[in-house]
């Protein structure tokens, strides 16, 4: 009984496994013009849901601390 509750619980993550998704952070300009972050699974999905983002912004995948020091910066939007 033992090795069936363990088997079915193994096929279960398995079964799991490609619906699980990580979400990324990326960076973008808002229409302020100011720099921010949103977390999606994928560039678009980035776009699509970044709140007040500019109609000329596209996003950065940010990976690392060097990445990171550009939020929170002003940038010049026309």
């Amino acid at each position: 009984m033992k090795k069936l509750f363990i088997g079915a619980l193994a096929l279960a993550g398995v079964l799991a496994g490609p619906a699980l998704t990580y979400a990324a952070t990326y960076a973008y300009v808002n229409a302020m013009g100011d720099v921010r972050t949103v977390e999606a699974t994928d560039p678009m999905t980035a776009i699509n849901t970044a709140p007040n983002i500019h109609m000329r912004s596209g996003v950065m995948f940010i990976d690392s601390t060097d990445d990171s020091d550009v939020v929170g910066d002003d940038v010049i939007v026309n």
